[in-house]
Order: C-alpha cells, then sequence, then structure tokens
C-alpha cells in the first residue's frame, strides 16, 4: 500500500501543495467569470460568444486531452506531469492579458485548457496513494476546496484588479505565481511506488478507455456529475453578470459577494460533505453517491430562490446593498458542494490502482465536456433569445431553466449508488 511509506505530515504538506495548485486552477478559470461584462464591451460581443469563450473555447481541449495526458501520467510521473501542466497554463493566462483582439483571448484560453488538462487527474491519483482507503473522501473533499478559495480569490481579486488597474492586470497578476508553485511541485513531492499491474491488464490506451468505460457504476457517476455540473458552471460563469444586470451591483460589488458568499458555502459544503461521507459509507456504501444525489436536490431548490428572489427586497450595510437572494446562494453552495469529495473517491475506489489517473481523466473528460463545455453556453444562447421580450431579466430566466439538469443529475446519482456498492462489495473492500 503506497501511503504507509510516508509520514501523515509529509502527506498533508503534498496535500497542501495540491490544494495550492487546485486553488490557481481555479483562479485563472475563475478570471474569466467575473471578467466577462468588461472583455465583452471592449470587443463588442454577444452573450452567445461569451459563453464560448468562457465555456466550450476552454473546456473541449482540457476535457479530451485530459485522458491522453493521465495516461502518460499513470506511465511515467504524475509529479512531474502536474508540475509541466502547471507551468504551462499558468503561463498561458498571464499571456491573456496581452490579447489584442477577441479571436487572439480565445486561442490563449485553448492554452489555458491545454495545460489544465494536466492538473486534477494527477491529482486525484497522488491523493489516492498518499492516503488510505477509509481518508479518501476526506482528503479529495479537503483538496476540493481549492474551488471555493479559487473562486474567492479570482472574484474578489479579478474584480478588484480590474477596477483599480483594467481586465488585463488580473490575469497578468493572477498567472505567473502558479509558474513558481509548479516548479516548488516538481522539487518536493516525492512519487509514490506503483502498484504493479497484474499480468494481461496493462491495456492499450483505446482498450483501457474501454475497461474504465464499463466498470460498474463509472457511467452513472461520470454523467451524474456531469449533469449537475452543466448547471452549476452556468449558473458559476454567469452569476457576476446576473447581479450586474438584475440587482444592479457594480463590478467590484458582484465580485466580493459571490467570492465570500459562494466560496463560505462551496467550502463547508466541501468539507462536511467528504467527511460526511466517509462516516456514513461505514454502515453502506450506497450512501458514497446518495449523498451527492441529495445536496445536488436541495442545491437545485436553494439556487432557484437565489435567481428569482425579488430585488428590491435588500439589506444596506454602509454603501453596500446587498440582495436578500445572496443568502440562498450561500446554502446553495453548501449543499452543491457536497458532490465533490464522494465523487471523486468513488472513481478512485472502483478503478485499478494502475488506471486511476486515467479514471479520473475521463470523468472529467465527460463532466467538463458537458458541465463546463455545454452549461455557459447554453444560458448565453437563452439569454440572447429572450433578451428581446425580457431585456436585462433575460438572464435570470435563462438560469431559471438552466437547473432542471442539476435535478436529473440527483436522480442519476440516486440511481448508482446500488451498482457502486455492489462493485465495492465484490471487490471485498474498497481498492487500496
Amino acid at each position: 500500500m503506497p501511503h504507509t511509506a510516508f509520514t501523515p505530515r509529509y502527506r498533508y504538506y503534498v496535500l497542501f501543495l495540491l490544494w495550492v495548485s487546485y486553488i490557481f486552477n481555479f483562479i485563472d478559470r475563475q478570471l474569466m467569470t467575473i471578467l466577462l461584462e468588461p472583455i465583452k464591451l471592449e470587443f463588442g460581443a454577444s452573450d452567445t460568444a461569451m459563453g464560448l469563450l468562457a465555456g466550450f473555447a476552454f473546456a473541449v481541449f482540457y476535457a479530451t486531452l485530459g485522458v491522453p495526458v493521465a495516461r502518460l501520467a499513470d506511465r511515467w510521473s504524475r509529479r512531474n506531469v502536474l508540475a509541466i501542466a502547471m507551468v504551462v497554463w499558468s503561463g498561458m493566462t498571464s499571456l491573456c492579458g496581452m490579447a489584442t483582439s477577441f479571436v487572439q483571448l480565445a486561442l490563449l484560453r485553448v492554452g489555458v485548457g491545454v495545460g489544465e488538462a494536466g492538473g486534477t487527474p494527477p491529482s486525484h491519483a497522488l491523493i489516492a496513494d498518499y492516503f488510505p482507503p477509509e481518508q479518501r473522501s476526506t482528503a479529495l473533499g479537503i483538496h476540493g476546496t481549492g474551488t471555493q478559495f479559487g473562486v474567492l480569490i479570482g472574484m474578489i481579486g479579478g474584480a478588484l484588479i480590474a477596477e483599480h488597474l483594467g481586465w488585463r492586470a488580473a490575469f497578468v497578476i493572477f498567472g505567473l505565481p502558479g509558474v513558481l508553485v509548479g516548479l516548488l511541485i516538481a522539487l518536493t513531492v516525492r512519487e509514490p511506488a506503483r502498484v504493479t499491474a497484474a499480468a494481461g491488464t496493462d491495456l492499450s490506451f483505446t482498450r483501457t478507455v474501454g475497461a474504465i468505460w464499463k466498470l460498474p457504476a463509472f457511467r452513472g457517476i461520470a454523467f451524474a456529475a456531469a449533469l449537475t455540473a452543466m448547471s452549476g458552471y452556468g449558473l458559476g460563469t454567469w452569476s457576476p453578470s446576473f447581479l450586474m444586470r438584475v440587482h444592479g451591483l457594480s463590478l467590484t460589488e458582484a465580485g466580493l459577494m459571490l467570492g465570500m458568499v459562494g466560496s463560505l458555502g462551496g467550502l463547508v459544503g466541501a468539507v462536511c460533505g467528504g467527511a460526511l461521507c466517509d462516516r456514513l459509507v461505514r454502515r453502506d456504501q450506497r450512501w458514497q453517491l446518495r449523498l451527492p444525489a441529495i445536496g445536488a436536490l436541495v442545491s437545485a431548490v436553494l439556487q432557484l430562490l437565489f435567481i428569482l428572489w425579488p430585488t428590491e427586497h435588500t439589506w444596506q450595510v454602509g454603501n453596500f446593498t446587498i440582495p436578500v437572494a445572496m443568502v440562498f446562494m450561500l446554502f446553495g453552495a453548501v449543499f452543491a458542494a457536497f458532490w465533490i469529495g464522494p465523487t471523486y473517491a468513488a472513481v478512485q475506489s472502483i478503478a485499478p490502482a494502475h488506471w486511476r489517473t486515467q479514471a479520473a481523466a475521463m470523468l472529467l473528460l465527460i463532466f467538463n465536456l458537458i458541465g463546463m463545455g455545454i452549461g455557459p453556453v447554453l444560458v448565453g444562447v437563452a439569454s440572447d433569445l429572450l433578451t428581446p421580450t425580457f431585456a436585462e431579466q433575460a438572464i435570470r430566466y435563462a438560469l431559471a431553466a438552466s437547473l432542471l439538469s442539476v435535478l436529473m443529475g440527483g436522480v442519476l446519482y440516486w440511481r448508482s449508488a446500488g451498482a457502486y456498492a455492489a462493485q465495492i462489495r465484490a471487490q471485498g473492500a474498497v481498492v487500496s
């Protein structure tokens, strides 16, 4: 068992570094979200075009390259792949600040996606080797809070920098430090000893992909997460524009509120969801996927209230006007984050050790093509179609309609729980 070779202190040091890497991963994505309005204004783009820029232009390369890069990581070094990837995506993020046209910015976003393809899957596989099975949901839940810290820093920092120095400076300032973190990973993280593949299991690339695809419960887990993420990425991408257009907030106000509220809720949800899952599965393995199902369904109701709550209901705190709707965003973010640790841990548990990075990449391929690639675009298209009738309110109804995919994801999570538990029982125990 690889985790026995490391002290608890070193395990958590590595988890900390991977967590920081994940924070920069999401800062670099989140910048585009908070900067949509000034970029749209400068280049004169439509909501559909901005949805493509924020979602599909990044996601299609990020998702599709993830699987072959993960195979390289499983066969070579997960640490080295992660370190190189981080240097690439951070450098490309900085270059986004130098784009002089919409096309240039789109191409650089593709470059960010190419780099980030080597980020998350190697991290998940490393964590699975550094931590024993009974701690994986918690460890991956902690790692998953990098999402919330990335959103917090990207939203608030991006808004403040853009307001004072322009949107281009935000990309440069947040891109460069990631290069240094990548180098630190390369120099200080040790690659765990590999579990040797059993004879006849080291398959070709296409056969490996096919074998992972046929793992019981894998497809259900992947599509449940993707459907949930379709709305999540749509809401995450367009919430700043929603608050600015519908609630009349400034760029800085929207960034501060979404950064604080969304990140706090997501942080609590990711950590508590992972820890609660580790406790519940001791009684019944089906809770590994039932907990994300409950989180998705509850979050859909709370997010709908956030979107539709009357704009005249506000609190005044000093110079800030705070919409009451933000309360529902806070609690919705808590339940929406329940899926993070349990989902990633479920895939790591059903996949053989020598396929873990590739299994994580295949999960993210489906998750990101559907969630990140399609979600923001659908909201943008719906907003453009509804604008002639509803004007500034169009974004509100486009976001509300997108929540249907969360309900579908929650149902699929619940239905997949039995197949997952059956495979774990067939293995005799959670994969070591």
